[in-house]
């Protein structure tokens, strides 16, 4: 078995604790239906898709796709690597593409939460992490 860098642990902790966020809003939602607007911002904050969509009731599906994710990447699987790497990638690519006509357009109405400037940058490091050479060679790919 392959030796697993600190790198891979911590997005596997990361994975597994933004899914156990987003499982204990939706129980607080579901018991305390007062905390409704506490949860919602966390969840559109760790979530963006749920932002643009104002769904939150489709956090567990993220919550567990979150989990299933961090275990594959803490289990050195490649096809996790390869899923959240191809998932941030097309994430920044699509920000980096879509700034600019945001920012003619005026900017955002809607300031982000302090959630959602978490998990970009959660991101960035992920995505950097995944990428190092070592971390690769920990999933077993050759470059």
């Amino acid at each position: 078995m392959n030796s697993r860098p600190l790198a891979v642990g911590l997005v596997a902790l990361y994975l597994c604790l933004k899914a156990a966020a987003l499982t204990v809003c939706v129980i607080a939602v579901h018991l305390q239906p007062s905390t409704q607007s506490t949860a919602n911002r966390v969840i559109e904050g760790l979530v963006p898709f749920i932002m643009a969509t104002h769904d939150i009731w489709s956090a567990p599906l993220f919550a567990l796709v979150d989990a299933t994710l961090g275990i594959g990447i803490w289990f050195l699987q490649k096809w996790a690597r390869t899923i959240v790497v191809i998932d941030l990638a097309w994430l920044y690519g699509r920000a980096l593409v879509g700034l600019p006509v945001v920012l003619a357009a005026g900017g955002h109405s809607q300031n982000p939460s302090m959630y959602f400037d978490i998990n970009i940058v959660a991101g960035i490091m992920m995505l950097a992490a995944l990428c190092d050479p070592d971390v690769k060679r920990a999933f077993g790919m050759r470059f």
